[in-house]
């Protein structure tokens, strides 16, 4: 009975605060001085700290791209860069295209696509390959990650991660936590860099139902564990912006 009433005190306790945090984010929202608008999702306030305008963690303290090139015994290639979803940045392919490109405006209420990538390399379109990336801010990780895809195809998925698909409930959360802080890197005149380890898939003859047949056999996903697992073991923490493993 005194648990029970306990986890109700504790409980009224936890909300109230939650709701003091988001009045304090609400009032910060609409200052005319805020360079960025509430948060459709309310985790993003773990990384970003809206009242004093900056991240959560210490950029500076985060590890460095060739440090970790040198521990690892092995160099990334630089593959793409992050910008502002401008028309000067991405300028329209062909004027008489049906769908017209929607760009980022200051607006504090606008909610779509705030930033996109340019690559940087002929490897940002290959999609033979399997890939893992690290994600830089001014050369400090803070990102490793993995797609079966192209380098291209993953962060475009990244920047679907908007406001609006977000409130929709038709984008994934790790896909607005990313999208949100890279644009906030930007408003920061801070550069982000993603770059990339080259993980071709295996092959193999593999024989199943009276038919024989060489495949493809990705393992990047183990290998992704094994490069987080050196990072850890370095550093003594997974990147600051791992909210999750990759699928």
């Amino acid at each position: 009975m005194y648990k029970i009433i306990y986890f109700k005190k504790k409980l009224k306790i936890d909300i109230y605060k939650v709701r003091i945090q988001y009045y304090k984010i609400l009032e910060m929202s609409t200052s005319t001085n805020n360079i960025t608008q509430l948060p459709a999702y309310g985790k993003l306030s773990n990384y970003i700290d809206y009242e004093k305008k900056d991240y959560k963690f210490n950029l500076d303290e985060q590890p460095d791209i060739n440090d970790f090139q040198d521990r690892i015994g092995e160099k990334p290639t630089l593959i793409a860069e992050c910008k502002l979803n401008t028309e000067d940045n991405f300028p329209p392919k062909k004027k008489s295209s049906k769908s017209k490109r929607e760009y980022y405006n200051s607006d504090n209420n606008y909610k779509g696509k705030k930033i996109d990538y340019k690559g940087l390399h002929e490897s940002w379109n290959d999609s033979n390959n399997d890939w893992i990336y690290c994600l830089t801010y001014n050369g400090k990780i803070v990102k490793i990650g993995m797609t079966i895809t192209s380098l291209k195809e993953r962060y475009g998925s990244y920047s679907c991660g908007t406001t609006r698909a977000m409130e929709k409930g038709s984008c994934s959360t790790t896909n607005y936590i990313i999208s949100e802080c890279n644009f906030y890197a930007m408003l920061k005149n801070i550069k982000v860099q993603i770059y990339g380890f080259c993980c071709p898939p295996s092959k193999q003859e593999f024989t199943r139902f009276g038919e024989s047949k060489l495949i493809s056999l990705s393992s990047v996903r183990d290998q992704e564990t094994m490069i987080t697992d050196a990072f850890k073991k370095a550093y003594k923490h997974i990147p600051v912006l791992c909210v999750q493993e990759g699928k």
